[in-house]
C-alpha cells in the first residue's frame, strides 16, 4: 500500500496485518515510520517489505509492483493512500493557485492511484480476484481544501467508479472518504463542535472500514464511495443553527 509510513496509512497497514495479510509498505519521506510499520507487521506474524519511492512516477510504481509480485507471489489488495499537499500555496483560492503546485498535488493524490491501479490490474485479473481501495477525502464533496487537493480527491471518486466497472467481476474497487482525523493538525474542540459525531476521527476508524472492504465478509460491494467523517458533511445545516438549540433538542429526545 502507498503512503503507509504514518497516520491513516500506518493504521491501514496494521489492520491488513491483523487480517493475516503480508504488507508492502510504500513511503516517500517517512522512512523511520515505514520501518516501524514493517516491524509491527512482522510482530503480527506477517511479512512486511519496505517499498521506497515516489509513486507519482510510473517507473517507481512498476518497480514496486514487480517487487511485490516476486516477493509475495500475488497481489490481493491495493490501497492507494499516498497523498497530501505540497505546501500552503495549494490552499490558495483558484485565482491565486500556482500551476506547479497544482500539477504536483494532482500527481501525488490522483495520478499515483491511476498508475498503481493500472499496474496491479493485470496481476489481479490473472488471479481472478483482487481488492482496490482508494483513500479520498471529504474535500472531494465539500471543495474547501484548496482547488488542487479538492479536485484530486474528487478525481479519485471518478477513478474508483470507472475501475469498478472495467475490472468487474473479479476485482472490487471502492473509495473511502475520511473526515477530520486526529493524525492531522486540526483543533479537536473546534472539530467536535461542527461534527454530529462530536469528536475527531481516529486513523483506526478509517482502517476498520478498509479492513471490511478487503475482507471476505463482503463480496458484492464495488464502486462505492464510503464517507467516514462522523457525519460532518451531513451537518452543514446543523452548523448554521445554534448548537445550544441542537443540544437542547437532544436532551428533550433523551428524556
Amino acid at each position: 500500500m502507498s503512503g503507509a509510513g504514518r497516520g491513516i496509512g500506518r493504521a491501514i497497514a496494521l489492520r491488513l496485518a491483523d487480517l493475516g495479510a503480508d504488507v508492502g509498505v510504500n513511503y516517500w519521506h517517512s522512512e523511520d515510520g515505514a520501518k516501524e510499520v514493517v516491524a509491527e507487521v512482522e510482530r503480527r506474524g506477517c511479512r512486511g517489505i519496505l517499498l521506497p519511492g515516489d509513486v507519482a512516477e510510473k517507473r517507481v510504481v512498476d518497480e514496486v509492483v514487480a517487487k511485490m509480485t516476486s516477493t509475495f507471489g500475488r497481489i490481493d489488495f491495493l490501497v492507494n493512500n499516498a497523498g497530501g499537499s505540497s505546501g500552503s500555496k495549494t490552499d490558495n483560492p483558484i485565482d491565486e493557485a500556482v500551476v506547479a503546485d497544482w500539477n504536483r498535488v494532482l500527481a501525488v493524490n490522483l495520478t499515483a492511484a491511476f498508475l498503481a491501479t493500472r499496474a496491479v490490474a493485470p496481476v489481479m485479473l490473472r488471479q481472478r480476484s483482487g481488492r482496490i481501495v482508494n483513500i479520498s477525502s471529504i474535500c472531494a464533496v465539500t471543495g474547501d481544501c484548496g482547488p488542487a487537493y479538492s479536485a484530486a480527491k474528487a478525481g479519485l471518486l471518478g477513478l474508483t467508479r470507472h475501475s469498478a466497472v472495467w475490472l468487474a467481476p473479479h476485482v472490487q474497487v471502492n473509495a473511502v472518504l475520511p473526515g477530520f482525523i486526529d493524525s492531522t493538525p486540526h483543533d479537536p474542540e473546534k472539530v467536535a463542535k461542527i461534527t454530529p459525531g462530536r469528536r475527531m476521527g481516529h486513523p483506526e476508524d478509517v482502517a476498520d472500514v478498509v479492513g471490511y472492504l478487503v475482507s471476505s465478509a463482503q463480496t458484492f460491494l464495488t464502486g462505492a464511495c464510503l464517507t467516514v467523517d462522523g457525519s460532518v458533511t451531513n451537518g452543514i445545516i446543523a452548523r448554521s443553527m445554534d448548537w445550544d438549540d441542537v443540544n437542547a433538542r437532544e436532551r428533550r429526545l433523551m428524556g
